[in-house]
Parts: structure tokens; C-alpha cells; sequence
């Protein structure tokens, strides 16, 4: 590719040559919906990705989570209807007060407590891995997404990036 642009007809042209299978990463890492996001976080740091998809203890893909949904949940102030739900789970359905003591220690472990179920995003966008690499490409933009996993039968086997997409352009 050396220094020249490439066009969309270009970028379609080169993708055409491949396939899913050619593009995706097989070794997906997935989380655990019980994880802590503390766990979570350290997870991400310790194999370098920035996302992944979340399962269940049955193995069924429930949501997928990113180092976004981390910073996210890390830098706000829990609602008043978040506490109460926390007071009500530690206390139980017969009642209890949590000083404002023991609200701010909950505040503060809240990383440790709260599960990446609670951060995920349930909704996960796949395809199938006999689908086209320019209509897979599309959908990553119009989404505006950074990961799409790949299916089989409905069984996760892969995930596409855009990075992935974009080494293998550059290896043209």
C-alpha cells in the first residue's frame, strides 16, 4: 500500500479477498456476569483488550462490557434509588438503617461489590460468520462499535475489530 490513499472501491476490493474466519480473532477472552468489576478491570489490564464479551454460568452470551462501562461506573455518584436498593439487599426485606457511615464504606468497596452483570450492555451484536467482510465492516460503522463477535450456529467462535480489520489492510 506504501503511501498511496486508498478509495472505498480499494478498501472493498482488498477486503473482498477475505473472509471472516481470515479477519477475526478466534482466542476470545470472555468475563463472567458475577465478576466483580474490580476483577474485571484487572482482567482487562492483565491481557491488554479493552472489551469483551460476558457470559452466564451456563455458558450463553449475555452482554458484552468495555474499560468504558468501567470508567464510567468508577467515576459517578451512586442515585438515592441505588442506595436505598443497597440498604434493602445488606439489610433485608424487614428493614434496617445503614449509618451514613456504612453508606460511604459501601460507596467506596462498591468496585469490589457491584458485578459486571450491573455495568453490561445486555444487548450484543453478532453476525454470522458466512456473513460478507464489507456488510460486517458497515455494521461496525454504523454502530459505532469496536468489537463484533462472529457466530456459528449461534455459538460464539470470534470477534472482529476494526483493528483487526485495519492490520490486515495494512498488509496488502
Amino acid at each position: 500500500m506504501g503511501d498511496k490513499l486508498m478509495t472505498q472501491t480499494a478498501i472493498r476490493e482488498a477486503l473482498s479477498h477475505y473472509s471472516l474466519s481470515d479477519l477475526m480473532s478466534k482466542q476470545v477472552l470472555t468475563v463472567y456476569e458475577g465478576w466483580s468489576v474490580k476483577r474485571l478491570a484487572g482482567f482487562f489490564v492483565k491481557h491488554g483488550i479493552s472489551g469483551a464479551p460476558v457470559i452466564a454460568s451456563d455458558d450463553e452470551l449475555v452482554g458484552v462490557v468495555t474499560q468504558s462501562d468501567v470508567v464510567r461506573f468508577e467515576s459517578r455518584t451512586p442515585t438515592e434509588d441505588e442506595l436505598k436498593k443497597l440498604v434493602h439487599f445488606y439489610c433485608g426485606p424487614f428493614g434496617g438503617e445503614l449509618s451514613e457511615e456504612d453508606i460511604r464504606h459501601m460507596q467506596e468497596r462498591a468496585n469490589e461489590n457491584c458485578t459486571v452483570n450491573s455495568i453490561m450492555t445486555p444487548q450484543v451484536l453478532s453476525v454470522e460468520v458466512d456473513s460478507g467482510v464489507s456488510h460486517v465492516c458497515k455494521t461496525i460503522v454504523d454502530h459505532e462499535i469496536h468489537r463484533l463477535f462472529i457466530t456459528s450456529g449461534g455459538k460464539l467462535i470470534g470477534v472482529l475489530t476494526a483493528r483487526d480489520v485495519l492490520r490486515k489492510l495494512l498488509e496488502e
